[in-house]
């Protein structure tokens, strides 16, 4: 398993997976409605101000997250290995950067992380990323 292609189909598999609720969200005034229950902000869903904020911060969420799968899939259009290992190193830095937020947050105590199977998939793509930049190999 140490084709960067393959790593790398794994990591833009599990992105993927990890921005659904991202879609949901602008689909679904019902998941959007949990999603910010879950928040417990008392009179949140009643402050329409708040709700164009949380809408505009899914917004660019939604958009950094089409920014990563992007560039993942860039990523696999490149040919010299060690153009691959520097791109996969770089895509591991803005992968644990993406997600450290919500480690952050669980381990200090907070409630405002991500279901904890989440967070495990989140982490895949983080390590496959890092192990395709050290020890990843192409066909050739």
């Amino acid at each position: 398993m140490k084709k960067i292609k393959t790593l790398l189909i794994i990591t833009l598999i599990f992105d993927l997976l990890q921005f659904i609720p991202l879609i949901l969200i602008k689909i679904s005034d019902d998941f959007k409605g949990e999603m910010i229950g879950d928040f417990k902000i008392e009179g949140l869903m009643s402050s329409q101000p708040a709700l164009e904020v949380l809408d505009i911060m899914f917004s660019v969420i939604g958009f950094i997250s089409l920014g990563i799968v992007l560039s993942v899939i860039y990523t696999m259009r490149l040919k010299h290995i060690e153009a691959l290992k520097a791109a996969c190193f770089i895509l591991f830095i803005v992968h644990l950067f993406w997600t450290l937020p919500d480690f952050i947050t669980l381990i200090s105590g907070g409630s405002t992380h991500p279901p904890i199977p989440v967070m495990i998939i989140s982490l895949i793509p983080v390590l496959s990323l890092l192990y395709a930049s050290k020890y990843g190999q192409t066909n050739t």
